[in-house]
């Protein structure tokens, strides 16, 4: 596979199966062949919308991920994710279910491994909830991957930190240059490091404008500056946080906001209100008091929808707005990775 970056896999934004993801997934482009994405499903509703809409919205590779936030395949997330699985065999869909390598009991399930098996390579997810990981954790990773051999099917690794710390020393990324080494010597096919920075909640910007460092993104670079060697592949959670739930959605501000990614920040635009004239209000100030980190309409899908929005010359009625900024804000996201940083 031909990636973007010929020292790195591909870049894996890890998304939520939401609507408005869905959206910016479906309207990437040509780059769709540069991400892999880590798509998560977390409740029926979501299992259903895949099943129907997975071929419409994606037609190259994606990891699937069904487990809840702890990583665990709950019984009945179980039983959806086989199910999907089972018409993705059927329908030749590329791809590769994700598994939790501490989650033992699942890779014991003799039904279980014999579907994953039909694909030849899974994903295993391993949540670190700090630098360095216990003997026993590698271990059963080790014991894990070694079922897997045997059951002739290649792994990839996600190694996934959640929230992204605010600060780190050199010490901190030694300990974590030695986890990542140690897990690459079980000789995986390819190596991701993950974490998520962007906050829980915009309350703190009353109005205006705000930027919140994107330290997944500065994490990540000094990893792979500290040891290019390990050809460690970027992950993130974009432009939600690690600690986003579904939950959240039906507690959503009732305030529209602009989220976009720069070099080393989010630039954040937000409104008074949730009405298109506020949408299209953030979006003029956008493009003219923050035009040198603006892209311009060619750049993406979210983009576009940016600049049609603030362009007087388009009628309110063409323009979208409401949720639609949560899929400009990940469409920019995206393709501001691939085409400017990975």
């Amino acid at each position: 596979m031909a990636t973007h970056h010929p020292d790195h896999p591909f870049y894996m934004p890890i998304i939520k199966w939401q609507q408005w993801e869905q959206k910016a997934l479906a309207n990437l482009g040509h780059i769709k062949s540069e991400i892999l994405p880590c798509i998560e499903v977390r409740d029926s509703s979501q299992h259903a919308n895949l099943l129907t809409n997975f071929a419409k919205v994606w037609s190259t590779q994606a990891l699937i991920d069904y487990a809840n936030p702890s990583g665990v395949l709950t019984g009945q997330r179980r039983v959806e994710l086989s199910t999907f699985l089972r018409k993705a065999h059927q329908e030749s869909y590329p791809v590769i279910p994700v598994v939790n390598p501490l989650d033992i009991e699942t890779l014991q399930v003799p039904t279980f491994m014999s579907l994953i098996q039909k694909f030849g390579e899974v994903a295993f997810r391993v949540r670190l909830d700090r630098y360095d990981m216990s003997d026993e954790d590698y271990l059963n990773i080790h014991d894990a991957q070694q079922t897997l051999k045997e059951a002739n099917c290649d792994s990839i690794l996600l190694v996934d930190l959640g929230v992204t710390p605010n600060s780190w020393s050199k010490d901190n990324i030694l300990m974590l240059l030695g986890t990542i080494r140690r897990l690459k010597l079980l000789s995986f096919k390819t190596l991701h490091f993950a974490s998520g920075a962007f906050p829980e909640s915009l309350a703190s910007v009353k109005t205006g404008h705000a930027t919140f460092a994107r330290n997944d993104w500065m994490l990540w670079k000094a990893l792979n500056v500290a040891e290019p060697s390990l050809r460690l592949g970027y992950s993130d959670y974009g432009v939600l946080s690690p600690n986003w739930t579904e939950e959240v959605l039906i507690r959503m501000s009732q305030k529209v906001a602009i989220r976009y990614a720069t070099e080393n920040e989010w630039l954040i635009l937000r409104a008074d209100a949730k009405t298109t004239e506020e949408s299209i209000a953030i979006s003029q100030i956008l493009v003219t008091a923050h035009q040198q980190s603006f892209k311009g309409a060619s750049y993406s899908f979210g983009d576009k929808l940016i600049a049609d929005r603030a362009d007087p010359s388009i009628p309110e009625s063409l323009k979208k707005c409401g949720h639609y900024h949560i899929t400009e804000a990940w469409s920019h996201h995206i393709s501001f990775v691939v085409k400017d940083q990975y």
